[in-house]
């Protein structure tokens, strides 16, 4: 005990730990002035991290020498690319799609009650669809299809939480340009239209396939050129802007009056709401409310616009006023709803090999592979399998879904919702005439539920932690003599033998 005081009695130059090195000389810097520095210091590293734009905050990912790789981005390519190509790749795609949403979740294993709870009713059709195992005409193709539709809009809400959503859009962006690139390398055409004539279906016998693949990429481009601008980043700018040149020609050589009049309704939010992202609240409010209420009223008047479509499409797109053999196919579903409107014949049990209305149906259409159609309108389809409750179901979580992303980009705008919010009225406005939004496996199917999961918000920022200000000085110990005050505080007095030693040296004093 001597020599520990004696050593700190000593001058800063002589003086030595009984363990370790030499202690370090006390800084001058005074305590709040340290204190000071160190609020300075945090302040200073919240700041780079907010500089970075909200919906650009990494989440995980790696280096590949100086380009990092983000790790939202590349699950998301991993799974557009085979949808895109799922035609192609058959067994093939789907077993790539359901192989990486689990290693999806693994990674963001952290963040899934977060993300998940406030998105629960987005799985209410998925789970009416697997329940519908219990009445289905065909049990096994049911319950196949039903979980596929599961991982499908698991690996939906799981994009549409990402933290960086531009990293997705870019995926997006790629993923539809290799499949628009390589249909105009190695596609072919069909014959279309009431007067003789063809058209681009790339890679498959669908021109409407193509079409929607190349209109879908199309919003993702220009969403990322928009993105690119404003981050001054000209070698993604570059990729948009062929991307966007190459899907446009597509759509219209397509001749797909669907996917044209659907685009112009998605493109329309790219205009309008891309300037509010900067605006006022009150003025977002406004101008998406206007918006709102036109949506209503074209809704309130959709037989006389389907008219109007249909006249349209038969003049510019040399289509009879069947719509290529649609009306039929209304009139035949009609007759099946009316045997189980209630609850349908099971979640995808009616296109199947063996179904004699199916098989009739096909070679109505002339579709030698017996496989790839449907009544070409959503909510016949849903009506023909699962009934008015599951499309109930379904319109419910879409009306929530969406007045909940409105009223998020209304609060909170950035590019990323703009880009949502396109794509969810590009998909809508194209059911009457498609089926679309509840397929497994399938990108329109993803991309409708991760725009209405979007609504939701991001998964949590990596914040700088507040740390406790700790002083770099390190405390030093003198000795206090408490002698004189042991009488108030008998802990305070040392032993008894220091006691007399120390009275001892006083009395010799």
């Amino acid at each position: 005990m001597t020599a520990s005081w004696d050593s700190l009695r000593a001058p800063a130059s002589q003086r030595r730990r009984l363990r370790g090195g030499e202690i370090p000389t006390p800084s001058t810097t005074s305590w709040r002035e340290q204190q000071r520095q160190a609020r300075a210091q945090l302040a200073a590293q919240r700041k780079a991290a907010s500089a970075i734009p909200e919906d650009e905050q990494p989440s995980f990912g790696f280096h590949i020498g100086r380009l990092w790789v983000d790790g939202d981005g590349l699950f998301a390519f991993g799974f557009f690319l085979p949808m895109a190509f799922l035609v192609q790749f058959a067994t093939l795609g789907a077993a790539a799609i359901a192989g990486l949403v689990p290693i999806y979740l693994f990674f963001r294993r952290k963040q899934l009650n977060r993300v998940l709870a406030p998105r629960l009713f987005l799985f209410a059709f998925p789970a009416f669809a697997l329940f519908s195992v219990v009445w289905s005409e065909t049990t096994a193709e049911t319950l196949k299809y039903a979980l596929e539709l599961v991982v499908t809009v698991t690996a939906a809400v799981m994009l549409s939480s990402a933290r960086n959503q531009r990293a997705v859009i870019k995926a997006l962006t790629l993923a539809f340009l290799i499949y628009v690139t390589d249909a105009l390398i190695t596609g072919g055409r069909v014959l279309v239209g009431a007067y003789g004539g063809d058209a681009f279906s790339g890679l498959t016998s669908s021109k409407n396939l193509m079409a929607d693949i190349a209109s879908t990429g199309l919003i993702a481009s220009l969403a990322g050129i928009v993105i690119s601008s404003r981050t001054r980043d000209v070698l993604w700018l570059v990729i948009c802007f062929v991307a966007a040149a190459l899907e446009l020609y597509c759509v219209f050589a397509a001749r797909s009056a669907g996917a044209v009049l659907g685009l112009a309704v998605g493109l329309t939010p790219l205009l309008v709401l891309t300037p509010l992202v900067a605006a006022g609240r009150v003025v977002r409010a406004w101008l998406t409310s206007t918006v709102a209420m036109s949506l209503l009223i074209i809704g309130l008047n959709y037989r006389v616009i389907a008219e109007a479509m249909i006249s349209l499409s038969s003049t510019v797109f040399d289509k009879d006023p069947t719509l290529t053999g649609r009306t039929y196919l209304w009139y035949r579903a009609f007759d099946l709803i009316r045997d189980r409107p209630v609850l349908g014949r099971g979640y995808f049990s009616f296109w199947l090999q063996g179904n004699i209305d199916a098989e009739g149906l096909w070679r109505y259409a002339g579709i030698q592979e017996r496989s790839g159609f449907n009544f070409h309108n959503t909510l016949i389809d849903l009506l023909v399998t699962v009934g008015w409750v599951g499309a109930l179901v379904l319109i419910a979580t879409l009306l929530i879904g969406s007045v909940t992303l409105v009223r998020r980009f209304v609060d909170r705008p950035s590019l990323a919702l703009v880009f949502w919010i396109s794509i969810l009225l590009y998909e809508l406005s194209r059911m009457p005439i498609e089926s679309l939004g509840f397929q497994p496996f399938y990108f329109s199917t993803t991309l409708v539920f991760g725009a209405l999961g979007a609504a939701f918000g991001r998964s949590a920022a990596r914040r700088v932690a507040h740390r406790p200000l700790r002083s770099a000085v390190p405390v030093q110990v003198w000795p206090v003599n408490y002698a004189s005050e042991a009488w108030a505080n008998p802990r305070l007095a040392p032993a008894r033998g220091s006691l007399r030693l120390l009275r001892k040296q006083e009395a010799e004093g």
